[in-house]
């Protein structure tokens, strides 16, 4: 999550007023990616060189699957400010969603050499790690991006995924547990909750968390998540002989 000031008109120094921009971050949180996405557009069609927004708006399509337009951004970026860390996360974030796991570990590094506040390279870096089994090592970079900023609900979703990976669901369950209390309409956070209580054994607990991701899901119309749920509905249904 990136977090930006919202406000009234213009600052007391003539800042852009960042208010769509704090909409666009809401609904990214909720995974409400076209309503994110047309909030950051319609935040750079006022203010198109403003940095912040243009590393947002290529995480949302990235999030959408729109990595060619993302790198439309990361160029963007470079022509504004060929030194910024932005540009390299965001093409780290390009090469990741292509499998190209080497230049994504390389161009993520070198964003943090840059700027090692920036929180998506650290993500990146976890995810590869997790994605190639090293789980350990995921777990310690996802804290580190949960540490810079610890009220981002996708970093806590992604390191529940890690220590679900790793067994330890009581820590998992901590962190999920944290981003509901943050924001209880993410369907991710109810899938990893299912996940969590299927391998706790808990068969009516995890129906309840596949079936509020499902619900949210179908009104995000996200077709891939549906999918995913419902064939998780029908394995706790099978697993634990609910009727």
């Amino acid at each position: 999550m990136i977090f930006f000031l919202a406000s009234c008109g213009k600052g007391e120094e003539g800042e852009p007023d960042r208010a769509k921009m704090g909409e666009a971050e809401k609904a990214f949180e909720e995974e409400n990616y076209d309503k994110a996405k047309s909030s950051v557009e319609y935040f750079l069609a006022q203010h198109p060189e403003d940095v912040e927004a243009l590393y947002f708006y290529a995480q949302v399509l990235i999030e959408t699957g729109q990595s060619s337009k993302a790198r439309e951004n990361a160029n963007k970026i470079l022509a504004i400010d060929p030194e910024r860390a932005e540009a390299k996360a965001i093409l780290g974030e390009y090469h990741y969603g292509r499998n190209e796991f080497n230049e994504a570990l390389d161009l993520s590094r070198k964003a943090l050499i840059k700027n090692p506040e920036l929180q998506a390279p650290y993500r990146v870096i976890g995810e590869i790690y997790l994605r190639q089994g090293k789980v350990e090592q995921s777990i310690k970079v996802l804290l580190e991006a949960h540490r810079l900023k610890p009220d981002d609900v996708e970093t806590m979703k992604r390191l529940s995924a890690a220590y679900i990976k790793d067994g330890n669901y009581k820590e998992s369950k901590m962190y999920l547990d944290k981003a509901m209390l943050l924001n209880d309409h993410t369907p991710g956070i109810h899938y990893n909750l299912a996940a969590v209580y299927i391998n706790m054994d808990n068969g009516p607990k995890a129906l309840e968390h596949i079936d509020l991701a499902l619900k949210y899901y179908m009104e995000l119309k996200t077709l891939h998540w549906i999918g995913k749920a419902r064939d998780t509905r029908r394995l706790i249904i099978r697993k634990f002989k609910i009727k």
